[in-house]
């Protein structure tokens, strides 16, 4: 399993829209109070400064839940120890307690040391999507403590998100180079390399990340994700079994044993391995996970109704607990499903319906206009679908002319999507291919369009080679993925 943190803003979340959470790493560093070249954790309470450590060697574990039980007998002890708040915000799966305990955390902001402000405000700017302000942080903290291995693998996880991956490599290594029994930056070697394509070394990292701490279930996990991108699904399936023999409530193996069984074409089997997480959890984050889960399942057999079931499902569990941002997110996946179901006005619907939950959410205003943005994203893709090129320009227009100004790495993605679906209709593959190679390269569907620019423009050998990539692209739990794979496997058939 990635760092929580990172899959946080991918799990819940299709090509239909940026998502909205770009959740930054966790910020968990040295307590040291006495190494001036670690950032110090300021509180009033020893006791409280133990479990916080106990808590953060749980977390480099991925091990939330057992973290969360340490960071709340914390606050216990010290009530105004704002680091602890943060931990619990980042720990978090669902909106609105990210944003309760951010908000405590930032409350005494002036009571920290420099160190866990730039944290702080690091988090704070990457839930808002301010990634530029986010990056000035973490150069900040790096130049203040360029030899705490937290804050430069705090960093690398930053650059991961931003697809920035040998840059990310780069300083998972110095923080290797820190501190060679830190267990997460090996963890995140191997995603790293895997994103690069090169298996063998990401390989290399998850044995290494498995030897380091092998009565954990994450190492397993991990490897087992290697293993089902690489096509080797039984193997897989036996690594995930291998992490849940660990910690048998440990939901990522659950959930990565379903999306083996599913490209198994055992979807049956798949919905009932994700069923046991109603018998083991009552979290709701979980339960919505084990539902979207669902969802992907019956999108890759394409039962969009029983997929849409799923959805309403995590919609009436978000009402249940009052989340606005979450019900909002919930209503863009409905909406998703609508424009893949061919239901285009009813996927316009539910996208302008999330915006009225977006904006009485307790979000900044400056994250609700980056949601707004977004609605001309989606907007524009319905009309894509709908092969309305008029439209599909005035949405695009608007959107890069409302997102020019932020260089956020997601927008500008977004827009040369939006570009390359233009020059699709208006059949200027070249320009295509050039628009989708600038977009999200982690989403199948825009590899196939370029796939499909190609076989317009007679080069079939190279479009079979992206259809072959597509149907063999083998992520965990992406509904974009379950969506494109049957279709890029019939053109490999045809």
């Amino acid at each position: 399993m990635i760092n929580s943190s990172i899959r946080h803003r991918n799990k819940y979340y299709s090509f239909i829209v940026t998502p909205l959470l770009a959740i930054t790493a966790f910020a968990l560093l040295n307590c040291s109070n006495q190494e001036t070249s670690k950032v110090s954790i300021t509180t009033k309470s020893e006791k409280a400064l133990d479990y916080y450590k106990e808590g953060l060697l749980l977390t480099e574990k991925l091990r939330s839940q057992e973290a969360a039980y340490f960071y709340l007998k914390a606050l216990a002890e010290d009530d105004e120890f704002a680091m602890a708040y943060l931990q619990m915000a980042q720990l978090q799966t669902t909106p609105k307690l990210v944003f309760k305990y951010l908000a405590k955390s930032k409350s005494l902001i002036n009571n920290v040391s420099e160190g866990e402000r730039l944290l702080i405000l690091a988090f704070e700017a990457a839930i808002n999507n301010e990634q530029e302000k986010q990056n000035d942080y973490y150069i900040e903290l790096l130049e203040e403590y360029p030899r705490d291995e937290w804050a430069q693998n705090t960093y690398a996880h930053f650059l991961f998100n931003l697809q920035k991956h040998k840059k990310a490599i780069k300083h998972y290594k110095i923080a290797i180079n820190i501190n060679p029994n830190f267990s997460q930056p090996y963890n995140m070697l191997g995603y790293s390399y895997r994103e690069l394509g090169d298996f063998e070394q990401a390989e290399v990292y998850f044995k290494k990340y498995i030897n380091l701490i092998e009565d954990d279930p994450n190492p397993y996990d991990s490897y087992a994700e290697l293993l089902l991108k690489m096509g080797r699904f039984d193997e897989s399936i036996n690594y995930y079994r291998k992490a849940l023999e660990i910690k048998p409530d440990f939901i990522a193996s659950i959930i990565g044993i379903a999306t083996n069984l599913n490209l198994l074409d055992r979807h049956d089997e798949a919905c009932k391995e994700l069923e046991r997480i109603e018998q083991i959890s009552t979290d709701p984050g979980e339960l919505k996970r084990m539902h979207f889960a669902k969802a992907v399942a019956n999108v890759d057999i394409g039962n969009f109704e029983r997929a849409i079931q799923e959805i309403n499902d995590n919609i009436s569990i978000s009402k249940s607990i009052d989340d606005d941002l979450a019900i909002g997110q919930d209503l863009i996946n409905l909406g998703v499903l609508y424009l893949m179901y061919g239901k285009y006005e009813d996927a316009l619907k539910y996208y302008e319906k999330s915006m009225d939950y977006f904006e009485r959410s307790n979000i900044s205003q400056d994250l609700k206009y980056y949601v707004r943005r977004q609605l001309f994203v989606n907007a524009g893709r319905v009309a894509y679908f709908k092969k309305d090129i008029d439209t599909l320009k005035k949405y695009k227009d608007k959107y890069q002319s409302s997102a020019q100004n932020t260089m956020n790495p997601n927008e500008i993605r977004s827009v040369h999507e939006l570009a390359g679906h233009i020059n699709i209709l208006e059949e200027k593959y070249i320009e295509a291919i050039r628009e989708y190679k600038q977009a999200n390269q982690r989403n199948p569907i825009i590899l196939y369009l370029i796939g499909t620019a190609y076989e317009e423009l007679g080069d079939i050998d190279k479009a079979q080679e992206i259809y072959k990539s597509v149907a063999q692209f083998n992520s965990l739990n992406d509904l974009n993925f379950a969506y494109i794979r049957k279709t890029a496997l019939a053109k490999l058939n045809n």
